[in-house]
Formats: C-alpha cells, structure tokens, sequence
C-alpha cells in the first residue's frame, strides 16, 4: 500500500485500516510508546492538514476545527484529541498498546478524515526517517 493511494480513499472509513497496514509496513509496531515528542510531532501533522482543509473555501463541515494542546499518556494508551466549534477533546488518535490498536477519529466521516489521516501517514515517513537517521549515527 503506498501513501498515494491512502490520500485518495482518506475521506472513507476503510482508509484507517490502510493507516494501520502502512504503519507495520514501512516497519513500526506498538511494542512500546515512541517519545513524548514524536505524539507532539504527529499533532503538528495533523494540525497543519488541518489548517489545509480550513483553508479551503468549499469546506464547509466542522468550523474553528483544531488540535487539542493535551496529549494523554497512559502505561497501556496514548490519546491524541481535537476540538471544533461544537465539540472539545474528541479523539484524533488513540494508540491503544494493550490491544495494539490504532483508532482514527472515530466521530468524522467524509472530509472530516482527511487531515488526521494524511497527518498520521507523513508521521509514519517523518519516524521512518528519524530510525534511519538513529541507525546511522
């Protein structure tokens, strides 16, 4: 599965199920919690398609959409949460390490997806290169 064809469907439900098969296979697993500051980067990520999709005159769905500032860390989960206009703290991503799990923003539908979807697939290049670059040094 390449990235290309996840951006196409990322408006549909099944596009999560394709984030999850990218993850394990450009390498990456949920044996443990990568760094506090990688969940902040994927935020960022997100954030900036965000800001993408707001830009957009013709979208019309969730205004004032954004990034919650708190990132939840537990032992067995990390959630990552967004608000909008009617909503605060709804889930953007929840990576669930008991169940080795991936949740998608499960309250969006249709272009809602989009920006948490392309943010988590840059994260997953944005890691990859991060362990090459470990790897070398």
């Amino acid at each position: 599965m390449n990235k290309e064809q996840i951006f196409e469907i990322a408006h549909k439900q099944e596009s999560s199920d394709l984030c999850r098969e990218y993850f394990k296979e450009i390498g990456l697993n949920l044996e443990k919690q990568f760094p506090k500051s990688y969940y902040e980067k994927l935020s960022e990520l997100i954030q900036e398609e965000i800001d993408f999709l707001l830009a957009d005159e013709t979208y019309q769905m969730v205004k004032r959409l954004r990034m919650n500032n708190k990132i939840i860390y537990n032992k067995d989960c990390v959630e990552l949460l967004t608000d909008g206009s009617y909503f605060d703290k709804r889930e953007a991503i929840t990576f669930d390490l008991y169940n080795k799990f991936i949740g998608f923003c499960g309250w969006a539908s249709g272009c809602n997806r989009i920006p948490y979807i392309k943010g988590f697939v840059k994260w997953c290049d944005w890691i990859k290169e991060q362990l090459k670059w470990i790897k070398k040094n």
